[in-house]
């Protein structure tokens, strides 16, 4: 799935951070990327295999990779992303996860970008909504090749979200059956930036 991208900047809520053990519940999946044979779409700007999902979207656009198994209104979901270099590390270049996914007009992100700022947002009915406006975050290690893991819980209507084990913050949203995935967006002034993604986890809800 693929959408011109909406780009902007974002991040509100932050609470202290406090150590949390990554993704730790009854197992749903996992996925180490070493072949393509997983449950994920089949697009032309994604390649899985050699232990990494490669996402390479055009300038100026996003995509949400959908795991096609289970639409799960609650869980718990991690993923090591790494970094690409972008002219404008600031400027659109973003990719994290995206959950309660129906399609571009109904969606949430949890996404990152390259100096090390996080921020989350909706998309809703043609709109696009600040969740949480993007911020650096000092437990987030920036610049290109860098890799952190990303976790985003959900547990009713909040969404907690956790970088390197790390609580970083939470949020409140509206539940919804929809698909979970990997999301990057590219810069409209980039030359399509590959992102990362290794070591997926998707595991039941916290108690």
């Amino acid at each position: 799935m693929i959408l011109r991208s909406f780009a902007g900047a974002m991040l509100a809520l932050a609470i202290v951070a406090s150590p949390a053990l990554a993704c730790q519940g009854d197992e749903i999946y996992s996925d180490d990327f070493s072949s393509g044979d997983g449950p994920w779409d089949n697009v032309d700007w994604a390649t899985i295999g050699g232990g990494k999902a490669v996402l390479k979207l055009r300038p100026g656009y996003m995509g949400v990779l959908r795991f096609l198994g289970e639409l799960p209104k609650e869980f718990d979901m991690c993923v090591d992303v790494t970094y690409p270099a972008a002219k404008n590390p600031d400027g659109g270049t973003v990719g994290g996860l995206g959950f309660w996914f129906k399609d571009y007009e109904n969606t949430y992100i949890v996404g990152t970008t390259p100096v090390g700022a996080l921020g989350s947002f909706r998309i809703t009915k043609n709109r696009f909504l600040v969740a949480s406006p993007f911020k650096v975050e000092s437990a987030l290690k920036a610049g290109a090749g860098s890799k952190n893991r990303i976790r985003v819980t959900a547990k009713g209507n909040t969404i907690t979200v956790y970088v390197n084990d790390q609580r970083i913050r939470s949020f409140r949203g509206v539940p919804d059956e929809g698909y979970i995935g990997l999301y990057a967006e590219s810069g409209q002034q980039e030359e399509s930036n590959p992102w990362e993604f290794t070591n997926f986890k998707l595991t039941e809800a916290p108690k």
